[in-house]
This record gives structure tokens, C-alpha cells and sequence, in this order.
């Protein structure tokens, strides 16, 4: 199981270096410079993404910069939380008890983003975030941030 993921971590890595290194989306919008995923977790695995969350903000907090260089600035980064709804816009029909996790990060160029890449390749716990991205994910993003509003 053990090769198996450091297989899936390679390819990975290699899919996000070759997307930020000249994608060009739709109508030739630009290049990639913000990430994201979704996670639908069930109940019994909040605990260990919640744990991941954290040593993922802790790398972020070590390795990135808000303030730095504008080339590899990070502008923002956040996580949000929510139950998940048995029918989504209805909560009078109550919750799923699963949990919602959603991980955004915009850079400032697509420089950034590729350094946060090369960067996440060497967090210790990059092999386990990509173990549940791919069990719990419902959507995984790397494009380009279309508007923001920031204090």
C-alpha cells in the first residue's frame, strides 16, 4: 500500500507541475495561480483530517509568506467547515454527519503556486493528504482566482 501511494504522490506532483508550468485554460485566460479542494470526510475520520488541517497550516505557516516577495506571495489561504445536509439549501431535513472541508490558496502569480508545489512535494504529511484528497475529494482546483474581496 505503501508504494502505492508514493506511485499516486509522483504522479501528482508531476500533474500539478506540468498544469502550472503553461496551462492555459479556455479562451487563453492565464496561467494557475490558486489551488483548492473540497473533502466530503465521514465522522469516524474527522479527527485525523482535522489533525492534517493543522500540520498543513503549520507547513504553510513555515514556508510561506503573506507579506514577501510578490513573485511567491501567498494572498490568502483558508479552510471552512460545515455539516454536510441531507438535502443541500434544507436543513429542516437534518445532516448526513459527515463533515465539509473546503482548502483554498490564491498566490499572487503562477510563481507562487509553483513554489507552494515544490515546497508541499516535501511536507511530511503530503503522502496522507493525498491518501484522503482522493478518498474524501469531491473537487480538486488548480486555476486561476477570478475575484476576491479582501479587508
Amino acid at each position: 500500500r505503501m508504494s502505492f501511494c508514493k506511485a499516486i504522490k509522483g504522479v501528482i506532483i508531476a500533474a500539478c507541475f506540468s498544469l502550472y508550468g503553461g496551462t492555459v485554460f479556455a479562451g487563453g485566460h492565464g496561467e494557475a495561480n490558486a489551488f483548492g479542494f473540497t473533502l466530503v470526510v465521514p465522522a469516524e475520520e474527522v479527527d485525523r483530517v482535522e489533525r492534517l488541517l493543522a500540520s498543513h497550516k503549520e507547513f504553510m505557516n513555515n514556508t510561506h509568506s503573506v507579506t514577501g516577495d510578490d513573485e511567491a506571495r501567498l494572498n490568502s489561504y483558508s479552510v471552512i467547515k460545515a455539516p454536510e445536509m441531507v438535502q443541500f439549501g434544507d436543513p429542516s431535513k437534518g445532516m448526513t454527519g459527515k463533515m465539509i472541508y473546503i482548502l483554498s490558496e490564491h498566490y499572487e502569480t503562477p510563481t507562487g503556486l509553483a513554489k507552494h508545489l515544490a515546497a508541499g512535494s516535501k511536507w511530511t504529511d503530503i503522502g496522507e493528504m493525498q491518501e484522503l484528497m482522493y478518498k474524501y475529494g469531491v473537487a480538486v482546483v488548480m486555476g486561476e482566482k477570478v475575484s476576491s474581496m479582501n479587508r
